[in-house]
């Protein structure tokens, strides 16, 4: 028989060589990939054309464990990063079947490359069908998130119906609710003129299988100014006093103040932050006094009552005489 002990003890240096560096990669890759991340996703599904429209998944959400390198699974929460996908592509069931169950693999589910599927639970789901019908709903405005840079925002979509085929039973039950459809916010952040875009149409429930046609409508966006007016009855007027020392007293306490401007951004001045300010003039002649207001590019322009004001010089403080000296007792 021959003995294999002498080939293994030939160039055995090399060999012990080459598994330390085999056993260093090995270990080094099974480190790279050992992390794992378990998200619950929702189950989507791609309906095809035929007879039977899908009703719904059961269960609509499943639970998938990822396995990738320290980047890749901690790319899965990045704030705003695209979750992976299950998504399913059915085909239409036999004649007379109401319900389908149906496996779910790796396949099914999108993700990055850097990730692998390791589970999925659980790992069958069951697609209910019913007979397709098509109806028609109205389409709702969009609902506006942020605020424009100047006034108020008025939308007005195109086309304000579309075309929704689905499940008959739920298609009945929405429209005898008269349910409308609603479209992807409407982001207006810092907007200052009108803009024309486009609004993904959403489907009426978050079960699949709905087909909208058309998908998206045209909003035509307008940003309005309401020009309106308010009043700040007793704005305190202050002097601003030079620096000779003198001090000056105005002949009324308090102005009231009409400020003219977009009614919105108005209703937001602070009335304790708004002054009128007076200046020192020669023989106290009569000025009009400067109104001043938080955020100024909110307003227009501005009226005040009475127009003018008029200082007078305050009398300086007498000097006090000094106290008398008490008189010293006598020797």
């Amino acid at each position: 028989m021959h003995n294999p002990l002498p080939l293994l003890r030939e160039n055995w240096p090399w060999k012990l060589a080459a598994l330390a560096v085999a056993l260093i990669v090995f270990f080094g890759v099974r480190r790279s990939v050992s992390y794992t991340q378990t998200l619950t996703l929702s189950v989507e599904a791609e309906d095809v054309e035929g007879a039977q429209a899908l009703m719904g998944l059961s269960p609509g959400v499943v639970s998938v464990t990822f396995r990738g390198s320290e980047a890749a699974i901690r790319r899965l929460s990045v704030p705003g990063a695209e979750p992976p996908i299950v998504r399913l592509r059915l085909r239409q069931p036999p004649d007379g079947a109401t319900s389908e169950r149906i496996r779910l693999t790796r396949r099914n589910v999108l993700c990055d490359d850097g990730l692998r599927v390791v589970s999925i639970e659980p790992a069958h789901v069951v697609a209910t069908f019913d007979s397709r019908a098509t109806r028609v709903f109205q389409v709702s405005e969009p609902i506006v998130v942020g605020t424009p840079a100047v006034g108020e925002v008025q939308v007005s979509i195109e086309p304000k119906t579309v075309e929704v085929t689905g499940s008959r039973a739920l298609l009945e039950e929405f429209d005898g609710a008269r349910a409308r459809l609603a479209t992807a916010p409407l982001d207006v952040t810092n907007r200052a003129s009108g803009f024309q875009t486009v609004l993904k149409v959403l489907p009426p429930d978050s079960r699949a299988g709905w087909v909208i046609r058309p998908d998206s409508v045209r909003a035509d966006v307008r940003i309005v100014r309401e020009d309106g007016s308010r009043v700040f009855p007793e704005v305190p007027v202050r002097v601003l006093q030079s620096a000779t020392g003198k001090r000056y007293r105005p002949n009324v306490p308090t102005v009231r103040v009409t400020a003219f401007g977009a009614r919105r951004e108005l209703a937001t001045i602070d009335a304790a932050s708004v002054v009128a300010l007076a200046r020192e003039t020669p023989d106290g002649a009569e000025q009009a006094p400067v109104v001043v207001l938080p955020c100024s590019n909110r307003v227009s322009r501005v009226t005040i009552e009475p127009p003018r004001v008029s200082l007078r010089a305050e009398p300086a403080p007498e000097a006090q005489a000094p106290a008398p000296k008490a008189k010293e007792p006598a020797p």
